[in-house]
């Protein structure tokens, strides 16, 4: 299987529901804000592994779109505010919403995203014993994420001695892996999947999840802006501490001239681009760009074994070509 072209094909099935849940509104500003990102298109990855999983359990991948719509516009409304916070000036290749209307506006349109989102998730056909429980997944999902949210902020103010990457882990498990978590354990309670597969497709992507995010970071420093839709680098300008970061920062001695190359640049708006990129010559040189790649290779195999609990499908070889994808063949 092509897992590129399938991912394709499957996100323009999503792209018209997606964005016919997006067109009624009384005030033109605010819809063309909250069509702004979702109308740049993109892998529609949420939705896509929803549906997926529900076809992989029963074949109910129709009865999973209304869900995988609703957490794809809350993954926009999550990325319109993140924006906003990290002063991210192009997303998708594309003026974030904050530069193209204004700031107040993509904040508003953040929350107009996150209330259709919830009008959206009221058609999904859901067996009536699973209804509450996918509200209130759904519901707790975009709390973790807040949380993984504020935790990203913080740590780039704390010093990188007083993190552990066992804080990281914990964060970008909230920020990010909790969504695909929700599509998989949604998809599996819609298709009325057993306990175990509920247990077993959460868990497949929990990790999926975490070699996205390690799998990102790299991508953020070693790809290119054209491939990337946003500067390279800019994650060390924003002070981000990623796994990268932390694993290189606790295992370069403070004389270490590395480390100092990376320091002068981390959370410095000022770092010229010479810098940025001797920044992450640093981190290469010191090892920590592969050590992030072997953790998120060894991620992937583990949420390999967890698909043993469905049946082979086509779907299930799908949802094998998703792990490849998340953690090695993308470019973005």
């Amino acid at each position: 299987m092509d897992v590129l072209k399938e991912i394709s094909k499957r996100a323009k099935e999503v792209d018209g529901a997606v964005m016919s849940y997006l067109q009624e509104g009384d005030v033109p500003k605010l819809m063309e804000a909250v069509k702004h990102y979702p109308a740049a298109g993109g892998k529609r990855l949420r939705p896509v592994l929803a549906i997926a999983v529900a076809n992989a359990v029963s074949g109910a991948g129709k009865k999973a779109m209304p869900f995988g719509c609703s957490l794809e516009i809350i993954h926009n409304f999550t990325l319109v505010h993140d924006d906003v916070m990290d002063n991210d000036p192009v997303r998708r290749g594309r003026p974030a919403v904050h530069v193209l209307f204004d700031m107040p506006t993509a904040i508003i349109a953040g929350d107009a995203q996150f209330a259709r989102a919830f009008e959206v998730l009221t058609e999904t056909d859901v067996p009536p014993q699973h209804v509450k429980r996918l509200f209130r997944i759904t519901a707790n999902t975009v709390w973790l994420i807040a949380e993984g949210q504020q935790e990203d902020m913080d740590f780039e103010h704390m010093p990188a001695a007083d993190l552990a990457i066992d804080d990281y882990m914990r964060m970008i498990h909230k920020k990010t892996a909790v969504l695909f978590e929700c599509a998989a354990e949604g998809g599996t309670l819609i298709a009325g999947g057993t306990e175990k597969q509920v247990a077993a497709m959460k868990e497949y992507a929990r990790l999926l999840g975490l070699g996205f995010q390690i799998h990102d970071d790299v991508l953020a420093l070693t790809s290119s802006e054209e491939v990337l839709g946003k500067p390279v680098g800019s994650d060390i300008r924003n002070g981000k501490r990623t796994l990268i970061v932390l694993h290189a920062l606790h295992s370069l001695d403070a004389s270490d001239p590395r480390r100092r190359t990376l320091e002068k640049a981390l959370g410095n708006d000022g770092a010229t681009p010479e810098e940025i990129k001797a920044a992450i010559r640093a981190l290469d040189d010191s090892g920590s760009i592969e050590y992030a790649k072997k953790l998120a290779l060894d991620y992937a195999a583990q949420a390999r074994k967890e698909l043993d609990v469905l049946e082979e499908s086509e779907d299930k070889e799908f949802l094998k070509g998703l792990i490849d994808f998340a953690v090695g063949s993308r470019k973005t």
